[in-house]
């Protein structure tokens, strides 16, 4: 690993690389593409919340979603693995698609038992969680983070967002501070 590649922690604690995580969601690709027939590929692009993803639907509207460091590398998957590739913004979303999820929908409500109640958090709590994240660039914490988790995405974001680090740049830093108040850390 370089000096200055990036490295994530995974939930069991391991570090891993940004290259080693975008291995595992290619992987994650190829199986779904590999083991489903009539495969179509969407990319959607990098927002302030999430990474650019490529959504995978299978012929049945069966889909999968991961990311990918470059709509480039969307590109040159769908081209590898000879599927068509849409822009997601442009042609938006197939119909089997949405068809699909209302049946695993239906079929879940009749099914299994309510779910149990979520994690602690806000829905205020859980929007200033996801922007620590998305700043620090880490993968999203589990159902129910604890607090030394919160604090260590806090402290990754923090660093990355100072404003010394951004020229003066003080917009990513107001907004780490904000969620940071909003999660009770400071």
């Amino acid at each position: 690993m370089g000096w200055f590649s990036r490295r994530k922690r995974t939930d069991a604690g391991a570090v891993v690389s940004d290259r080693e995580a975008n291995r595992a969601d290619l992987k994650a690709l190829e199986e779904f593409v590999a083991t489903r027939r009539g495969v179509e590929a969407f990319v959607e692009p990098a927002t302030a919340v999430t990474q650019t993803t490529v959504l995978l639907v299978a012929s049945d509207g069966e889909w999968t979603r991961k990311r990918v460091a470059s709509a480039k590398v969307a590109s040159d998957f769908a081209r590898k693995h000879q599927m068509p590739i849409y822009d997601a913004n442009r042609v938006g979303y197939p119909q089997r698609m949405r068809e699909y999820n209302q049946r695993v929908a239906a079929e879940r409500r009749v099914s299994t038992p309510p779910a149990p109640a979520r994690s602690g958090l806000s829905p205020t709590q859980f929007a200033a969680l996801m922007i620590l994240e998305t700043v620090a660039g880490v993968d999203p914490l589990g159902k129910d983070p604890s607090r030394d988790e919160m604090e260590r995405v806090w402290r990754i974001a923090r660093a990355k967002a100072h404003p010394d680090r951004r020229g003066g740049d003080r917009t990513d830093w107001d907004k780490v501070e904000d969620a940071a108040r909003t999660l009770d850390l400071q």
